[in-house]
């Protein structure tokens, strides 16, 4: 996965807000560098020290997730009494082990994003900033947030970490919002043509969006095209 953190100082001596993206490799540094949740402590520590951030005058932090287990619920369906059994009935019956429930509101497709978080993200973050009131966003949130609802077919693909996640739009709709885990091309290039096949798409270059920090693979890209994956 491709992690971001954007430091935002409001004031070098009061308010700080802090942005930072984490997935299950752990949290990436503006260096570029991702800091392993093993040594998340010592090392972000480290890194607010030498930019001159106390971590106790954090007082907003926004966390950008990216992260599998998620569930797209549309707004009708969203009531406290079901989303739990909604949720298993997706990710399985003991989804809810070890993590904690975060929901992220769509207005734009009158969704709500259920999304998981693993419990044991959450108790570093908190010990590392531990004033701070935190945010919780996820990827694909943000995706449907600031993607045009687009009346020809666009399919977008974030890949990171082995995994697509995919927004696939038509006639002014989402139709299509999902993650798929791959080991290698073969199986990546097949599950982007099962969704051309599924939705009768007739596609182009313009069709296919890559993002994400497997998308500068030049490598995985040569297959996808030699695969009949249009994308260059």
């Amino acid at each position: 996965m491709n992690l971001q953190t954007d430091l935002h100082t409001n004031s070098p001596l009061t308010s700080i807000s802090l942005q930072l993206q984490v997935s299950e490799q752990g949290i990436l540094v503006q260096e570029g560098g991702i800091i392993a949740w093993k040594q998340a402590s010592t090392s972000l520590s480290k890194i607010l020290k030498n930019s001159s951030i106390d971590p106790t005058q954090v007082q907003t932090l926004v966390i950008d997730v990216i992260y599998p287990a998620f569930l797209l619920l549309p707004a009708i369906y969203h009531d406290p009494l079901y989303r739990i059994a909604f949720l298993e009935k997706a990710l399985g019956e003991h989804c809810m082990d070890g993590q904690e429930l975060h929901e992220q509101h769509c207005p734009t497709i009158e969704s709500i994003l259920l999304f998981l978080i693993p419990s044991v993200w959450k108790d570093q973050l908190a010990m590392l900033f531990p004033l701070a009131k935190i945010q919780y966003k996820h990827l694909v949130g943000n995706e449907i947030s600031r993607t045009k609802l687009y009346i020809h077919p666009r399919i977008h693909i974030y890949l990171q970490e082995n995994h697509a996640y995919v927004n696939y739009y038509q006639h002014g709709k989402l139709q299509l919002c999902n993650v798929f885990p791959y080991e290698h091309e073969l199986a990546l290039a097949y599950y982007i043509h099962s969704i051309r096949e599924a939705y009768e798409i007739q596609w182009n270059q313009e069709t296919i969006q890559l993002q994400g920090p497997d998308a500068n693979n030049e490598q995985l890209i040569a297959d996808l095209t030699r695969l009949n994956i249009p994308l260059t």
